[in-house]
Order: structure tokens, then C-alpha cells, then sequence
């Protein structure tokens, strides 16, 4: 297996593919990870692994990153929009049915919470081989980011949507000219989210997450969402905020002064919506299923501690190291220490690793 020693090298290669902050374009960005998704589970794992290398982040969290950054405008942050503290302080996240959604009881799972409030993050903790993950966001305009062949490949229950009962919605900015917004955008978000819960229902084989603050604003009755797994982030609008200015700024920090007011579009319009999403939290907060989880920096430093091992695998897969992938996972098996969750991450990273190797063998 070759070893690159920069990312130039790794770049050359055209079986592995690469986010890097040089992508301009939404478009560009949404082809570079169609691309990466529809790689061999070899190349997108020796492809995550030069990402972590040179950029310190996979590529999936990449993508996250730099669908953050180019969605930043320029906009004032008013004082008189915080009318009230309940802005400011966040509250536990909130997991309901979770148990079932591990188990695979309900195959399933829609999260929820402010643009910047970690849903992303969330999601990745639960990701694996059989979770498609998919994030509302890209329903708009998917003509300009998809051609029909690459949405085969960026989700098999999006393909289907689009090919079939969603497929008026399979528009690009020249069409939306003229389509009245009642016909577009107040319709593609609740009928792709009731085309998802009868196609999950029909392949059971398989997990669904399903993220985006479009689920609260477009669904009034939280009982529709009662039957599936449902995840709310509790952190406030305004750290929610900091932390897409905060992404920014580590990268940024030259351009600070050209950043004052990058609190994001529709600064007002996520305030009004606070009710939205705590109508939502107080349908689920008195569920005997449902549990809480303060988000503390034990937890992050928990998820860093995560990361440095799945890097280390990657490191020795890299090497074709078996014994040192194995030794890795007996260590977690024993770790007292890492909750259950981080386990299963550890233990499913090894294993899979473990099974590439052999099949290269």
C-alpha cells in the first residue's frame, strides 16, 4: 500500500477523493462528497485517513465544515432580537427511543435543532455501514447538485423520492423561477418527509437519519414523529450561532474585520421559531421514553479521546498492521472508562478495518 507524505501526493491519486478548503462552490462541494460516497469502503477509508492526516478531519467532517463556511452571509446581529433569555441558555439534549433506534426497532431517526447546534455531530456518533444519512437542507434545488446517476449513489431513499413520487421536485434555480413558492418549498420538505417514513417501514434492513430544522417548521403536530426516534439538541440559539462564527474564525482569523456580522440569513426568523422546536421538546420531554444528556466538555473531550483511537486505526490499517488493529480493540473491550455508544464506534471501526484487510489478503 503506497504511503504519501503530503496532501499534494495524495491529491494525485485518482481513486481516493479529498474536501478541502480550496472548494468555492456548493456545487463543487456536494460532487466532491457524492463522489467520496459512492468510493469502495477501501478507498473511502484510506481517503479518510490522508484527510485526517493533513486536514485533521475526515472527510465527511470536512463536508460539514465546509458546507458551514460557504453558507455564511454577511448580517447585522441586532441586540432587540434577544428579547428574551431563553435565547441564551441551553438546555439537556434530548433523546427519544433511542434504545429502539440502536436495537433497530425502529429503523428511523429525525433530528432536530438550531443551524450550528451540533445535529451534525450527533448524527456521526450513530453513523455506520447500514445508516443512510441524510440532511434536509440538500432537497432545495437538487437539480443544480445531483444529476439522477449521482443521486444513486449520495442516498438510495433520496433516488427513489426523486425518480418517482418527488420527481416535480427535481428542479434547478432556472426552474424555480417559475414555480410559486406554495408549490416548492412549502411542499418538497413535508412530502419527502412522509415518502421517508413508508420507505423506511419497506426496508427495514437498513437505518435512516433524517436531520434538518425544516422538520419543526413544516410539522405542527409532534405526534406524527411519535412512532420513530427523535433527537433534539438543546443548545441555545446564540451558542449555536457562536459556534458557526467560532468555526470560522479558527480558520479565518485574517478575516476578522470582514466577518463582524456573520450571524447567518433569517437571523429574526430562527428567534420566532424558538416556539417551533419547544413545542416539539415539550411533546417528548414527559415520554417515559425519552432521556437526557447535558452536553459538558467531559463529553467533548470523550469524543476527542474517541477520535485519537479511530485515527490510530486508521494508522494501522494503513500499515496492514492486523495485530495492532486487534490490540486496539481488546484495549476497548477492557476500557472501563468509554461509555457503551463509544464502544460500539471503536469496536465497528476495528472490525471493519479487520474485514478490509482480509479481503485484501
Amino acid at each position: 500500500m503506497e504511503i504519501y507524505t503530503d496532501l499534494e501526493q495524495a491529491l494525485q491519486d485518482k481513486s481516493l477523493v479529498f474536501i478541502t478548503e480550496s472548494i468555492t462552490t456548493e456545487k463543487e462541494l456536494i460532487r466532491s462528497y457524492v463522489r467520496y460516497r459512492a468510493l469502495p469502503k477501501k478507498c473511502k477509508r484510506i481517503s479518510d485517513y490522508y484527510s485526517n492526516e493533513f486536514l485533521g478531519h475526515t472527510v465527511p467532517e470536512m463536508y460539514v465544515f465546509m458546507k458551514d463556511k460557504l453558507k455564511v452571509d454577511n448580517y447585522s446581529f441586532d441586540e432587540n432580537q434577544m428579547p428574551n433569555e431563553k435565547y441564551m441558555v441551553s438546555e439537556p439534549d434530548l433523546y427519544y427511543h433511542e434504545d429502539r433506534f440502536n436495537s433497530g426497532e425502529t429503523n428511523i431517526c429525525f433530528i432536530l435543532g438550531h443551524s450550528g447546534s451540533g445535529k451534525s455531530m450527533m448524527a456521526r456518533t450513530l453513523e455506520g455501514e447500514d445508516i443512510d444519512h441524510i440532511e434536509l437542507d440538500d432537497l432545495l434545488l437538487i437539480k443544480d447538485h445531483f444529476s439522477m446517476e449521482e443521486l444513486k449513489d449520495y442516498s438510495d431513499m433520496f433516488y427513489s423520492f426523486f425518480s418517482g413520487d418527488g420527481a416535480k421536485y427535481y428542479i434547478g434555480i432556472e426552474e424555480r423561477e417559475n414555480v410559486p413558492k406554495e408549490e416548492y418549498e412549502d411542499k418538497v420538505f413535508i412530502d419527502f418527509v412522509t415518502f421517508a417514513l413508508d420507505y423506511a417501514k419497506q426496508h427495514t434492513d437498513k437505518k435512516f437519519i433524517i436531520e434538518g430544522i425544516w422538520i419543526y417548521l413544516y410539522f405542527d403536530d409532534p405526534s406524527i414523529f411519535e412512532d420513530y426516534a427523535v433527537f433534539i439538541k438543546g443548545t441555545s440559539f446564540l451558542k449555536s450561532k457562536i459556534r458557526v462564527l467560532s468555526r470560522e474564525m479558527k480558520r479565518d482569523k485574517e478575516e476578522l474585520n470582514d466577518r463582524k456580522n456573520m450571524f447567518g440569513r433569517g437571523t429574526r426568523n430562527y428567534l420566532l421559531d424558538e416556539d417551533k422546536i419547544n413545542a416539539f421538546r415539550a411533546f417528548f420531554s414527559d415520554k417515559p421514553e425519552t432521556a437526557f444528556r447535558l452536553e459538558t466538555k467531559e463529553s467533548e473531550k470523550s469524543d476527542e479521546q474517541v477520535r485519537e483511537v479511530l485515527i490510530r486505526v486508521g494508522r494501522c490499517f494503513m500499515k496492514e498492521d492486523k495485530d495492532g488493529i486487534e490490540a486496539i480493540l481488546n484495549q476497548t473491550i477492557e476500557d472501563k472508562e468509554l461509555s457503551n455508544l463509544n464502544k460500539m464506534r471503536i469496536f465497528n471501526e476495528c472490525k471493519s478495518a479487520l474485514l478490509d484487510l482480509n479481503l485484501m489478503s
